[in-house]
């Protein structure tokens, strides 16, 4: 009896802190957000403004452009689409690295953890590029530039897999500017240079084998041409393997809280807290 009553004393304290640190976190992405955006002008609406400007300006730069894409596919269309899938994984490693580092002062306080301030930084840029693409994918299906997804389901479970993929992302890299001051220094150029390999701008039917088959092994890859057939469906044609994505995510995810565990460890030594 008393075994029991001391499992239910632990649930119940196991409760008790993922109700503190989520109110913690929830303090930290307020905190984030006046700190980014500001209570000047447009404000918090800079959270869905500033992403979709983003993606309204490459959409109308590359309309301009001559793409051989299949079936009458507009590369407004194709863009409309695909280039909010980069907002997570690029944004989000721009705003998280360095963040333990920058917030160390908050650190001092009991409840505030380190994993808490990466937390609340990928919190709020991963909902600063959904919520653009869920007022942008209305408007634009309105007006005609994009239509309803061919299929709901892979159209749902792709652009998760894209989230997910982006949120491992985001731990590596952070956990790694922490960690080494060439990685801080060189973050940007890796972004850009993930680029032509993000499935953002180059669809993979257009890629000639063995080249394709090469960079399916990427899972952003994956999980981005899973997320076009939900949208295209046979429209356009696409390559994908879902169990194999899955298991790369896992891993991506377990390396990504392996390296932040280290990276935590290395601030506290340094005076974090």
């Amino acid at each position: 009896m008393s075994a029991e009553l001391q499992g239910r004393e632990h649930k119940a304290s196991l409760w008790k802190q993922f109700a503190i640190q989520r109110r913690v976190v929830w303090a930290l992405v307020m905190r984030e957000t006046i700190t980014m955006y500001g209570r000047e002008g447009l404000g918090v609406l800079w959270i869905i403004a500033e992403p979709a400007m983003f993606v309204i300006g490459v959409m109308i730069i590359f309309s301009y452009i001559e793409a051989d894409y299949i079936n009458g596919i507009s590369p407004a269309e194709y863009l409309a689409v695909s280039y909010p899938t980069l907002l997570f994984w690029r944004n989000g490693t721009g705003r998280v690295t360095k963040a333990i580092d920058i917030n160390r002062s908050l650190l001092h306080h009991q409840l505030i953890r380190p994993i808490d301030i990466i937390y609340a930084r990928i919190i709020l840029t991963f909902a600063s590029g959904a919520a653009a693409f869920v007022v942008l994918y209305p408007i634009f299906t309105f007006i005609g530039v994009t239509h309803l997804p061919a299929n709901w389901y892979a159209f749902g479970m792709g652009y998760l897999l894209v989230i997910w993929f982006s949120f491992a992302f985001v731990l590596i890299m952070a956990a790694l500017a922490e960690l080494s001051e060439t990685i801080e220094k060189t973050s940007h150029i890796i972004l850009y240079l993930m680029l032509p390999f993000s499935g953002v701008f180059i669809p993979m039917y257009l890629v000639p084998e063995p080249y394709r088959h090469y960079l399916l092994y990427f899972p952003l890859i994956d999980a981005v041409e899973y997320f076009h057939h939900g949208y295209f469906g046979s429209q356009m044609p696409t390559y994908y393997h879902i169990p194999y994505t899955i298991a790369a995510l896992i891993a991506m995810t377990l390396l990504g809280y392996t390296l932040t565990e280290i990276a935590i460890k290395r601030v506290k030594v340094h005076g974090g807290g």
